[in-house]
């Protein structure tokens, strides 16, 4: 297998959540201009000690925070996607509204990584955007184009098949890579693999 190594982003996508309890969504929307993603995750770890040794160790995820750095959100359908994710609304004229009492609208997060031999792809299920930061400054020799900046959480969610995570990552070459973009995929089943060697797909809650 060819050496790989990961360059740049792609491919953002925003998928609006339409009900949080049955994990359903619209259709992923490209958000074209995208300069930057960057993804913290939060995950604790906990040891518990006795008798001089470590008894119990565990380690909990509990989503993360991030920032998606845009230049453009000039076109009329990602600005009107763009404002329901922070808590803002466009009028009849398509003019942003920077509403005070607007709740932002729950999204998947989807994007592309791009590589050497093979590129990968993410969905993060569960966001929420706060308002954007945005830094305009007078122009000099050097062009610097204004940037907008969305920060916002994942948290994670718990799938029908019982599984609990807070989303997926797919790669060239699966069934699945060339689709990515077409849905936000909710029917993840991880596959188990026993000390003998074969391997089985876990459903059910609690399996």
């Amino acid at each position: 297998m060819a050496r790989n190594g990961y360059f740049g982003v792609k491919n953002t996508h925003i998928a609006l959540c339409t009900d949080t309890e049955k994990l359903t969504y619209d259709v992923p929307t490209h958000i074209p201009g995208t300069v930057e993603v960057k993804l913290d995750p939060s995950v604790e770890s906990a040891d518990s000690y006795a008798d001089n040794e470590t008894w119990l160790s565990s380690q909990k995820d509990n989503g993360g925070s991030g920032t998606l750095s845009v230049y453009d959100i000039e076109n009329p359908t990602t600005r009107a996607l763009v404002s329901k994710i922070i808590g803002y609304q466009v009028d009849a004229g398509g003019r942003m509204l920077l509403s005070a009492e607007e709740d932002p609208v729950p999204f998947a997060f989807m994007c592309e990584q791009p590589g050497s031999a093979y590129g990968k792809r993410k969905c993060l299920y569960m966001c929420k955007a706060k308002k954007p930061s945005t830094d305009a400054k007078t122009q000099e020799d050097k062009p610097d184009i204004t940037q907008i900046d969305i920060e916002f959480e994942w948290k994670p969610v718990t799938l029908s098949s019982g599984w609990r995570g807070t989303g997926y990552n797919d790669y060239f070459g699966t069934k699945t890579y060339d689709d990515f973009f077409e849905k936000v995929d909710t029917a993840l089943v991880p596959v188990t693999t026993t000390a003998s060697g074969t391997t089985s797909t876990t459903t059910g809650v609690g399996a």
